[in-house]
């Protein structure tokens, strides 16, 4: 499991909330979120609407390790999408990478990669531009056009879903990274029927709008002899339109609106027909789940249809611009039911063997991981190559350290060494023979410890490799923001506390600290001090450190370091030890006691 945290972002505008009116609210909550939340120690879902997790799920998984960030303010989803990153910055900075889970919702995503450098995953699971289109729209294909020249160029990987979508992608001039991982389906929630299904039943499921071309399926359902009835699950735009048309054709059709994902399998287990003449498609997940169901489906030659559907093998294909081909194809599979138990049962055995959900989820967790560790050593190996840590030891926390250090501790270590400045300080006080150690995530630090004549083992500070009870002193000191999960380094660091040990721990105090970055950046004229180190990954505020404190050690004494206009004012050097001056502190410095066995 990896210790820190990941992002998911839905399509632009949802939530589980959004997800629910169409019955997809399951689906991420059983497969997609379950696999993210194996996998990483916390998952975000940033949704756009005030919602909570509780209200969805019960699933003890999800609750302890999945976190719904909900919507703030009113804004309109796209300036929101702008916004959020801003609005939720502690946590989405504190992300190793981000889960985009369709490509219209990638702007967070962005926002997120020029700000931090975030590492982002998008999906683009079909033609959006020429959806767009089809719907009528000249102004949305010519933004989702510019919207890919800017997200393609800055991805770490582009989830493409079908053949036919990879070939569309990998033509873009930005030549991005792509990944191929198809849509899933759950093969055993999607299962067949005991006994085939009587009648002349044919089903839809999808969205009720124009690129799903149901006019024409309508047209060729008036066509068939004897006739057919359709069910139509779903809901759109276009809905009382297609009713009315129904009515009109003398076509026997059946709207029920929305089914959730979980009642879903009776439907499509009851009809004999399933049919998709949409006009484009990518990898479609309606189309996935009647084939683990072994019904035999007749389906539009276009996008990634062909790539799912072998035509005559596993089911037949046919022109969604010709209504007659499209009754043809139907009206085979409902007449000869021997040619639609073979096509279904060679459709099932597709779907097994190369779309069960579970599968192909842990091949895409294993690519966000991967970008996720990638991207994180590579920041700070390249930090680390162009910022030396030099400078002196502050005094006020020099002061505290000697004291620590006098008390004769036998093995020390430095968490965090960087270039070793404080292994230098600490070597010349501590007494003879005592074990000092240090623990540096990169490599490039790691070697100029090593060049000052300390050993040093390259780790992260979630993971370290020491045994329990190992230091009776760890320092701790401006590095915890660097770190994936403050909350998990400080259970190491309490692990390898020997009974009565002692951890120093020094931290910038967020957002204090960018108002004293702010107020450098004035009085120097230089804007560049408003930029933040690209390394603070899981920025702290006082009270967020008090917790996190708190919930780990016996004895625990936290004060701030520097309040503005301290040096005048002997009140204000009083307060740094309240609440009020720890909150009002550009820094933050922590003592804290492991109790005794």
């Amino acid at each position: 499991m990896n210790s820190g945290a990941v992002g998911v972002l839905p399509a632009l505008g949802s939530g589980l909330t959004d997800l629910r009116r169409t019955g997809q609210d399951d689906r991420l909550l059983r497969h997609d979120l379950s696999a993210y939340a194996r996998a990483w120690a916390r998952v975000y879902y940033f949704t756009y609407f005030d919602e909570r997790l509780e209200d969805f799920t019960d699933d003890p998984l999800l609750l302890e390790r999945v976190r719904v960030i909900p919507r703030r303010g009113q804004w309109p989803a796209k300036l929101y999408a702008l916004l959020m990153p801003l609005l939720h910055a502690r946590e989405f900075r504190a992300c190793g990478a981000l889960r985009v889970e369709q490509f219209p919702g990638v702007v967070p995503a962005l926002v997120a990669h020029r700000l931090w450098g975030t590492p982002f995953v998008v999906t683009y699971g079909y033609h959006y531009a020429e959806v767009a289109r089809i719907a009528g729209s000249r102004l949305k294909p010519w933004l989702l056009r510019r919207l890919e020249d800017h997200a393609f160029a800055r991805a770490a990987g582009v989830v493409v879903t079908s053949p036919e979508t990879e070939a569309h992608v990998a033509a873009h001039r930005t030549r991005p990274r792509l990944v191929r991982v198809p849509n899933g389906v759950d093969t055993a929630r999607f299962a067949p029927a005991p006994t085939p299904a009587d009648g002349r039943v044919v089903l839809y499921v999808g969205r009720l709008s124009v690129e799903k071309n149901l006019e024409r399926l309508l047209g060729a359902l008036a066509m068939l002899t004897p006739a057919a009835r359709l069910v139509v699950v779903g809901d759109g735009p276009l809905r009382g339109t297609l009713e009315a048309r129904a009515r009109a054709l003398g076509v026997r059709a059946e709207f029920t609106g929305v089914v959730p994902n979980a009642a879903l399998p009776e439907r499509v287990r009851a009809a004999g027909v399933f049919v998709l003449p949409s006009l484009t498609e990518g990898h479609p997940k309606a189309l996935l789940e009647a084939m683990a169901s072994g019904v035999a489906c007749a389906a539009s030659a276009r996008g990634g249809i062909p790539t799912l559907l072998e035509d005559g093998v596993s089911g037949l294909l046919f022109d969604p611009e010709r209504p007659a081909d499209i009754a043809r194809a139907i009206g085979r599979l409902l007449d000869d039911r021997a040619l639609a138990a073979r096509l279904g049962a060679a459709a099932r055995r597709r779907a097994v063997a190369d779309f069960d959900i579970d599968g192909l989820l842990t091949r895409e967790v294993d690519v966000v991981r991967a970008v996720a560790r990638r991207d994180l050593s590579a920041l700070f190996e390249e930090y680390a190559s162009r910022t030396p840590m030099d400078d002196p030891v502050p005094t006020f926390v020099a002061e505290r350290l000697d004291g620590l250090l006098r008390a004769g501790p036998r093995a020390v270590l430095d968490l965090g060494g960087g270039d070793g400045r404080y292994l230098d300080f600490c070597a010349r006080a501590l007494p003879p023979g005592a074990r000092l150690v240090a623990c540096e995530i990169s490599a490039i630090r790691a070697a100029r410890i090593r060049a000052r004549g300390f050993p040093v083992v390259v780790a992260r500070a979630e993971q370290l490799p020491f045994r329990a009870g190992a230091f009776e002193l760890v320092t701790f000191l401006e590095v915890i923001e660097h770190t994936e999960s403050p909350a998990l380094s400080l259970d190491e660091i309490r692990r390898v506390l020997a009974p009565g040990g002692r951890l120093a721990l020094t931290t910038p105090n967020y957002p204090m600290k960018r108002l004293y970055d702010a107020r450098a950046a004035l009085r120097t004229r230089d804007l560049r001090r408003l930029r933040d180190d690209p390394t603070h990954i899981s920025p702290l505020s006082a009270p967020r450190l008090a917790r996190l404190l708190a919930d780990r050690f016996a004895a625990v004494h936290l004060e701030g370091t520097a309040i503005l206009g301290e040096r005048r004012s002997e009140w204000l050097r009083r307060l740094k030890g309240t609440r009020l001056g720890r909150r009002l502190s550009n820094k933050l410095f922590a003592i804290c006691g492991r109790s005794e066995p």
